[in-house]
């Protein structure tokens, strides 16, 4: 089951028209499908570069705030002091490539599309350090993608 990040064509269509009047159908995007999964890629890849210090938390790519692990998990696992939040063991971060991981997951449906990991701890590692949203800067990117890749 794991861990996935949806959107529908509805919230696509809503955020390319904005760009240039184009319209969007289902079609178009799943055409469109390995570019936008690079897109979701590389922004997977910019929050976990920008993963805090695991004694402090912070602020990732896109928004959202990481939590600092907590001083008891870091006296029981002192591999993981100095370490970054989500990122220093590599485990998440490679489970959601979409090339050699068994884990990533990666679909194109008739409404939108699919992205996230099927690793089972993720769902828990999403409640205090959310790693896989939407944001603004994001949603732009894919539609500025899908504009471009319609109009050539």
């Amino acid at each position: 089951m794991g861990l996935q990040l949806e959107i529908n064509t509805f919230d696509i269509q809503k955020a390319v028209k904005k760009i240039n009047n184009i319209k969007v159908n289902s079609q178009d995007i799943k055409n469109a499908g390995t570019g936008i999964r690079l897109i979701m890629q590389q922004d997977i890849d910019l929050r976990f570069m920008t993963a805090p210090a695991t004694e402090t938390g912070g602020q990732v790519y896109g928004g959202e705030y990481w939590e600092e692990l907590s001083e008891a998990y870091l006296v029981a696992r002192p591999e993981r002091r100095n370490g970054q939040i989500l990122r220093d063991t590599g485990e998440l971060m490679q489970s959601m490539t979409a090339s050699g991981s068994p884990y990533g997951i990666w679909s194109i449906t008739s409404d939108g599309f699919v992205f996230g990991t099927a690793l089972s701890k993720a769902e828990e590692l999403q409640k205090n350090r959310p790693f896989l949203f939407w944001h603004p800067q994001l949603i732009q990117k894919v539609a500025e993608y899908l504009a471009n890749y319609l109009i050539s």
